[in-house]
């Protein structure tokens, strides 16, 4: 009488022992958050929208504080998200809120609207090229990793050519 098992069957726990740890890294699976700081032309950006368009999946907006940080939700890990970047929102000559990010059609963009005075607003306010804006043509991509991660934007003046938002 055999108390241990054959030796085919040792191979195969062993087998699955090897792929257990697999399956909780690569594709997918969980969420992962985003925190870091906003740069154009390599300062803090002090107001403003980020935006990351996760396809086929509800986009996720969050607001760029006055340190030029942010911070998001969960988003789905393994998923490749644009990232759009808008501060017309702090325009206070505009308050149209044209500027703000669009994302693909079915999504929305749950953006944050500023609120303060005009001289605030003014105070804050940092022309950007608006390719960052628009997710068709945004350079900026990440993929999202399980678990809490720092990711700092680096908005390069030079690298986007095209029209930049008018200084008030």
């Amino acid at each position: 009488m055999r108390l241990s098992p054959s030796p085919g069957l040792r191979r195969w726990w062993a087998f699955l022992a090897l792929l257990a740890p697999l399956g909780t890294i690569g594709c997918g699976g969980g969420t992962g958050t985003l925190s870091g700081k906003v740069y154009y032309d390599g300062k803090p950006l002090k107001g403003g929208n980020v935006t990351f368009i996760c396809t086929g999946k509800p986009s996720i907006s969050t607001k760029i504080n006055e340190d030029g940080s942010y911070q998001t939700e969960a988003i789905s890990a393994g998923t490749t998200v644009k990232i759009c970047v808008e501060t017309e929102s702090w325009n206070p000559r505009g308050k149209t809120m044209g500027g703000m990010n669009k994302p693909p059609p079915g999504q929305k963009s749950p953006a944050t609207a500023p609120s303060g005075s005009g001289a605030e607003m003014l105070k804050r306010y940092v022309p950007i090229p608006l390719i960052y804006s628009d997710p068709e043509q945004t350079p900026l991509t990440y993929v999202v990793e399980r678990g809490s991660k720092t990711h700092d934007i680096k908005l390069d003046p030079i690298a986007a050519p095209g029209p930049v938002q008018k200084q008030p």
